[in-house]
């Protein structure tokens, strides 16, 4: 029973929210509409924003027919992260507004594609056709200065291979010009040689030729160092060579994949869009408020919600009444609306005694200053003048107030009666001034009322009223104040729960009726009190139409009511 409880309480809360944001429908259409309606003029005083797109892709080339084509790809995906990530740069802008002839100062992003060799480059700016303008150079720009990054790395390299080749070719030149001496010298010497040869055959004394050893050693190192220099060249040579066919291989380039055109239609501002967000946020904002005042309020505005919400029915609806002046309201003026209210509750408890009979009731309430023992005393004073003999328990020792009510003394009652026999009980039970109607007052407060109101003689005490009397009602404190409502309820054959709208909250009244429904005491339902009429409300009807049943004027009727509490009160 109690998950039933909780799931609908569930539910009725949902159509709780639903029925106050009904009830301020007007005033959340009217915000939003307030909302919108800026939003959308102070959009359109913004200036207009264009925007211009285009994409570019990274070409990784390996220059071998035995690379791997996942590793190409996913090096591609990579270049195109960090470029997107770094390629926005003031020196990139500033090339860029040099080759274009003006400052830019649009709005610059680089996005990559996910997975992809693939890079968006977006420019928003006031002129459209300067946003397509800036993303192409934007795009060429940038590829060029890969290549020209490239072409850099590669340089230095290649430029010290060419120093060391030009460094041997200087070296090699030098050889060859001493070896080229040397020949020049042993052809001479060769020549001088043959004439010698010839003057000796003719008999003349011969010309004497002197050969330097050192030429042949000369000669030798110098043709053993051209040969290693023109090795190393080759090699070098070869080096540059492979350096050249790599840097060509191995190149990154960038291709625009399709141009930046320019888009006609502003990105911002979006005056229907500003104005749909605005009027969802003001709408959101509003109803916060307004839930927030609900929750501060939490009041319940009428039987309905309360039996829908709880599913206990109101039993009856106490309009506010002057206690300071006249609490047992029933008795000084049984002719006005407000007593009229207390004899239809006592109407519909008698119908809940039909197939289940009542003599026992308790009556109690969530919370404190509910006005519970005005109710207790309205309500026996309708059932003693209904011709029913009717007795009345104070069971709130601890502030007990029915005896200030009924003006009498509290000095003998329900706790004096614990400590005496059952032949003096007729020394408890004072008799008041209403017909029909006894009362037993709290007595002597005892430190201990819990356990003296759940004893076995506080069953005894129950059992014998019930023997001499027709109606037992029993006025306890606030059933989340102290355990004493829920000792008794046990021991009655019904509970009726008083609430003040004004000063119980909804937590309160959960609260009471779970504590009593896991008791399983027979909650007969709700007496709403203290409620107060406006013109438009329900209850204001209600108290016209008993005012124009009974048809007298506001002069005649208080002579009426003075007149019914005379004929009462003798």
């Amino acid at each position: 029973m109690d998950n039933n409880f909780e799931d609908r309480s569930s539910i009725e809360s949902l159509i709780d929210y639903a029925q106050i944001l009904w009830r301020w429908a007007w005033l959340l259409i009217l915000v939003a509409l307030i909302a919108g309606g800026a939003a959308y003029y102070i959009s359109n005083l913004q200036p207009r924003v264009y925007q211009s797109s285009t994409r570019a892709v990274v070409n990784v080339s390996t220059g071998s027919e035995y690379y791997d084509a996942y590793a190409a790809a996913y090096g591609a995906q990579r270049l195109a992260t960090t470029y997107a990530q770094t390629m926005i740069t003031p020196s990139l802008l500033e090339t860029v507004s040099e080759r274009l002839g003006y400052k830019v100062t649009a709005d610059i992003t680089a996005t990559p594609i996910v997975e992809s060799p693939i890079f968006t480059v977006t420019v928003m700016d006031d002129d459209p056709n300067m946003a397509a303008e800036i993303a192409n150079m934007v795009v060429l720009t940038f590829s060029e200065k890969i290549i020209a990054d490239q072409s850099e790395r590669y340089s230095e390299l290649k430029l010290g291979l060419e120093d060391e080749i030009s460094r041997i070719d200087t070296i090699l030149t030098d050889i060859n010009e001493r070896l080229a001496l040397l020949q020049i010298k042993e052809t001479e010497l060769a020549e001088a040689e043959a004439r010698a040869a010839q003057m000796e055959k003719l008999g003349l004394t011969p010309i004497e030729v002197v050969r330097d050893p050192n030429d042949y050693v000369t000669r030798a190192q110098l043709e053993l160092s051209q040969s290693q220099y023109q090795t190393t060249r080759s090699s070098l040579f070869f080096t540059l060579q492979q350096i050249k066919l790599t840097e060509v291989q191995t190149a990154t380039t960038i291709s625009q994949i399709e141009p930046a055109i320019p888009d006609l239609k502003p990105i911002q501002p979006q005056p229907l869009k500003s104005a749909g967000i605005a009027a969802v946020v003001a709408l959101m904002f509003t109803a916060g408020i307004v839930f927030l005042i609900a929750y501060l309020q939490d009041e319940i505005r009428d039987p309905d919600e309360f039996s829908r919400k709880w599913g206990v029915p109101v039993v009856g609806v106490i309009t506010h009444f002057n206690t300071n002046e006249d609490r047992l309201i029933t008795m000084s003026k049984p002719r006005m609306p407000v007593s009229e209210a207390f004899r239809s509750v006592r109407t519909n408890l008698q119908f809940s005694g039909i197939n289940t009979p009542l003599k026992t009731i308790l009556i109690t309430s969530a919370s404190p200053s509910e006005g519970k023992s005005s109710i207790v005393a309205n309500i026996a004073t309708v059932f003693a003048q209904s011709e029913n003999n009717v007795v009345v328990v104070d069971g709130d020792m601890r502030r007990p107030t029915l005896h200030k009510i009924f003006k009498l003394s509290n000095r003998l009652g329900l706790s004096d009666y614990f400590i005496r026999t059952p032949e003096e009980m007729s020394g408890v039970v004072k008799q008041t001034k209403v017909n029909n109607l006894s009362i037993i007052t709290s007595g002597s407060l005892p430190p201990n009322p819990s356990e003296l109101l759940g004893s076995a003689r506080m069953k005894d005490v129950l059992t014998l009223l019930t023997e001499h009397f027709d109606m037992v009602l029993l006025d306890s404190p606030p059933l989340l104040a102290v355990t004493d409502a829920l000792i008794l309820a046990k021991n009655v054959d019904g509970v009726l729960l008083v609430v003040d709208p004004k000063k119980t909250k909804r937590g309160a009244i959960r609260q009471a009726i779970e504590q009593l429904r896991r008791l399983d005491a027979r909650l007969l339902g709700v007496v709403l009190n203290n409620i107060k009429v406006k013109r438009s409300s329900y209850y204001y009807n209600r108290d016209y139409y008993y005012s124009k049943q009974y048809g007298r004027s506001s002069d005649e009727t208080s002579r009426v009511d003075a007149a019914a509490s005379d004929t009462s009160a003798g």
